[in-house]
């Protein structure tokens, strides 16, 4: 049986409903005022059905607030949402407001889709109770193309039974990759199970690698053009360990997570896994999809005390640039970011809030595992470092191609060696085509 919140955290992580409208249903980019003297704008979001019901609340709330103003609103599944986006992106439709990812803030900001939101900071968005930290995650060469809505960091998700029967004695408030890996070792040769279980976006993992090394997956010279980031060095011990505890058994092959339907279908939540590397807003759907026996802690990552953790947006609210209504949708952003209304409707549904007067309000309320996690980004504050540059244009084919890679190395049919060239080439094919 599995714990009473599953249903929810599910949802949470499939993220998959049909797309609908509300209002008329017309989601691109809005005039300045509608016949009835009212200011149409328009917002677009990818989420569960829990998000839906909470945004579509937060909407007439907000129209309550603003009578002036009307929102419009479409909605539907990740992909729905970016491939709807991309074609009104090149009808020069972008709704007013957008729900806006990681991987795509730069490919719509620098090819001049996004507004740039700095003269509404201040003005119709405030960002006091936001730390710097946490907003320069949406800013590119000078320019805010969004406003994070929340934040995590990289964490270490473990099971402390098998932990234990590993018997490496591992100190998770300070311990090394090398660590990582020994324990790994040690806990599927005692226990039979996994060490380690991947988490299907093992860039993410790899990134945080190279940032203990002060290196980053990629980074911009000074014309602003991407590049490398890292040494060859460093991603063969990467990949080489990776390599050696797939093929001990010790951590399972790619094709185990992919093919894994729910959280709850993975080896660590089923207890047969040791550790779980993945963002700290993830805690609380391993939480909910573990078995009922199966008992979960949250920790630091290895050689977290250089600066490696950074703080990262769950996702931003970003403003088109072809809006006729940017005021508007700026006064909704600030909204659905600052106000008390909105975010005691949405609760913790994006994540913990970037707001830290926002997530004081609601920690009353929160779970205790959602207070906990909360407490976890207060008590790395003096830890952390610089964010990673926003992702360059490309990088969501970049993200797809380092996962045929690793899958090669969990099965043995690439080396390390051959898995770095191959990367290294492909991203300088991807950066040459979407920057000349």
């Amino acid at each position: 049986m599995k714990k009473t919140f599953l249903k929810a955290a599910s949802l949470l992580f499939l993220g998959a409903t049909l797309a609908a409208c509300g209002n008329n249903g017309n989601s691109s980019g809005s005039s300045e005022a509608d016949a009835d003297g009212k200011t149409t704008i328009s917002f677009t979001w990818w989420g569960s059905e829990v998000r839906h019901e909470k945004y579509i609340e937060s909407i007439k709330e907000f129209e309550k607030q603003n009578p002036d103003i009307k929102v419009e609103y479409e909605y539907g599944s990740w992909d729905d949402h970016w491939k709807k986006l991309a074609t009104k992106a090149a009808s020069g439709e972008l709704p007013d407001v957008i729900q806006m990812d990681v991987q795509y803030i730069a490919q719509y900001g620098t090819k001049n889709q996004l507004a740039d939101m700095s003269e509404f900071i201040g003005n119709e968005i405030q960002t006091d109770d936001i730390k710097e930290s946490i907003l320069a995650t949406g800013e590119l060469d000078g320019k805010v193309f969004g406003i994070p809505t929340s934040v995590n960091t990289m964490a270490m998700l473990y099971n402390p039974s098998l932990v234990e029967q590993g018997g490496t004695g591992i100190d998770f408030s300070n311990y090394t990759f090398d660590d990582l890996v020994e324990s790994t070792a040690a806990i599927a040769e005692a226990t039979g199970d996994y060490g380690w279980n991947d988490n299907n976006d093992n860039s993410t993992i790899l990134q945080y690698f190279l940032r203990t090394k002060g290196e980053d997956l990629y980074q911009y010279d000074a014309d602003g053009k991407p590049e490398i980031g890292f040494t060859k060095e460093n991603w063969i011990e990467f990949m080489g360990a990776i390599a050696d505890l797939t093929q001990a058994k010790a951590m399972p092959t790619a094709e185990v997570t992919s093919n894994a339907n729910s959280m709850d279908q993975y080896p660590f939540s089923q207890g047969k896994a040791a550790y779980m590397m993945t963002w700290s807003n993830q805690y609380l759907t391993y939480k909910a999809s573990a078995a009922e026996d199966v008992e979960i802690n949250l920790a630091r990552p290895f050689d977290s005390e250089n600066g490696a953790m950074a703080y990262r947006p769950g996702f931003f609210y970003s403003i088109a640039n072809a809006s006729e209504s940017k005021e508007a949708a700026a006064k909704f952003v600030d909204f659905l970011v600052n106000s008390e209304e909105a975010n005691k409707i949405i609760g913790t549904e994006r994540g913990i809030p970037s707001n830290d007067a926002i997530k004081e309000l609601l920690y009353a309320d929160m779970t205790p595992e959602e207070q906990e996690s909360s407490d976890f980004l207060d008590d790395i504050a003096d830890i952390v470092g610089d964010p990673s540059p926003i992702p360059p244009i490309g990088f969501a084919e970049i993200n797809t191609y380092f996962k045929e890679l690793y899958a090669e190395i969990t099965y043995g049919t690439m080396t390390p060696e051959e898995t770095y060239d191959a990367f290294t080439q492909r991203c300088e094919e991807i950066f040459a085509e979407n920057y000349q």
